[in-house]
C-alpha cells in the first residue's frame, strides 16, 4: 500500500517532468500548438490528467486505507480495487509516453541530448517575410537568366528575333515542372502553416517550398504524425488532395491506384510509431481505404 500510495505518484511525476519542462518552455516562448517530435498540447494534457488522477487516489483514498490498516481495520476488497485503479493509471500513462515502460531509456536519451538537439522548437515567421524571401529567390533566378541573355547578345551580336526566342525559351524553363502531375496555385500559401497542419517535419521545409513554389524535386517530404500501427497516411493524402490533382486523377480513373501509389511514394516519406522512416508509406490497401472514406463524405 505504501508503494501504490507514495511511490507510484512520485514515479509518474518523474516521468512527467521530462515532458513538462520542454512543454513549459515552448508554451511561453515559442508556438503554442505543436512543439517537438510527435508531442502536442493534447497529448501532454492526457498524461498530466492521469498523473493527477493517481495523485488524487493516493491522497484521498490511499491515505484512508493506510489509516485503516494501522487501526487493524483491513478491507481487502477496497485494497484490491485501489491497486487495480493505480495500475490502470500507470499503464494508460506509459502508453502515451515516449519509450513506453522504459523509463531508464527515456532518462538516458533526455540526459544525452541537449534541448536544441532533442526538441524541434519552431519560431513563427511572418507571412509577408516568407513571401518576400521566395519572391527574392525568383528574382535572382530571372536576373541570372537575363544576364546570360545579355552576355550572349554582346558576344555573338545575334539578331533581335533570336534574342526574343532565347528569352522565351528561358522563361519556359523556369515555369516547367519536375512532376508529371499538376501542382495547384495558391496565392495565400504560408509554408509554416502547411508544416503545422499536415505534420510535416521542419527538416523538409526547403523540399516543401521547392515542391509548391518552384515545382522542383529536391527530395522527399517527410510526414511525422504518429500512428497506432505503421504510419499515418491521412496527412499525406490530405496534403496531395489539397495541393495537387493526383487524388482527383485517381478517383476519375485517369491513373490507376498502383500508379497513384508509385507517384506519391516518389515524393513523400513518413515516420512510423517507433520513429523509423518508411520510404514508401502508401500502398493499395491504405489508398483504397482513404478513397472509400472520401467518397462517403462526398455523398454526405
Amino acid at each position: 500500500m505504501v508503494t501504490f500510495t507514495i511511490l507510484v505518484p512520485f514515479y509518474l511525476a518523474g516521468r512527467l517532468w521530462f515532458e513538462f519542462s520542454p512543454f513549459a518552455i515552448n508554451y511561453y516562448s515559442k508556438e503554442k500548438a505543436n512543439w517537438y517530435n510527435e508531442w502536442n498540447t493534447q497529448r501532454f494534457l492526457i498524461v498530466l490528467n492521469l498523473f493527477l488522477v493517481s495523485l488524487s487516489l493516493s491522497f484521498f483514498w490511499g491515505g484512508k486505507i493506510l489509516e485503516d490498516i494501522h487501526a487493524e481495520k483491513i478491507d481487502f476488497t477496497q485494497i484490491l480495487f485501489y491497486i487495480i485503479l493505480q495500475i490502470l493509471a500507470v499503464i494508460l500513462f506509459e502508453v502515451k509516453m515516449e519509450h513506453p515502460f522504459k523509463p531508464i531509456q527515456a532518462f538516458k536519451k533526455f540526459k544525452k541530448n541537449s534541448y536544441s538537439e532533442r526538441f524541434e522548437f519552431r519560431e513563427k515567421q511572418d507571412a509577408a517575410d516568407k513571401i518576400e524571401h521566395h519572391s527574392n529567390e525568383l528574382k535572382r533566378e530571372f536576373l541570372k537568366v537575363g544576364t546570360k541573355i545579355s552576355n550572349e547578345l554582346n558576344n555573338q551580336q545575334i539578331i533581335l528575333s533570336e534574342t526574343n526566342e532565347l528569352a522565351k525559351h528561358n522563361n519556359n524553363i523556369l515555369q516547367e515542372s519536375d512532376f508529371a502531375f499538376e501542382i495547384k496555385k495558391n496565392p495565400n500559401m504560408v509554408i509554416d502553416d502547411i508544416l503545422r497542419d499536415y505534420f510535416i517535419s521542419k527538416d523538409s521545409e526547403r523540399v516543401l517550398s521547392d515542391f509548391l513554389l518552384r515545382k522542383k524535386n529536391s527530395g522527399k517530404i517527410l510526414f511525422t504524425k504518429p500512428a497506432r500501427n505503421g504510419v499515418s497516411v491521412q496527412p499525406i493524402l490530405d496534403f496531395l488532395s489539397a495541393f495537387t490533382n493526383v487524388m482527383e486523377s485517381c478517383k476519375s480513373g485517369t491513373i490507376t491506384q498502383a500508379e497513384t501509389c508509385k507517384i506519391i511514394n516518389a515524393v513523400t516519406s513518413a515516420k512510423d510509431r517507433l520513429g523509423n522512416i518508411a520510404e514508401e508509406p502508401i500502398n493499395s490497401r491504405n489508398l483504397s481505404k482513404y478513397l472509400s472514406n472520401s467518397d462517403v463524405q462526398d455523398d454526405i
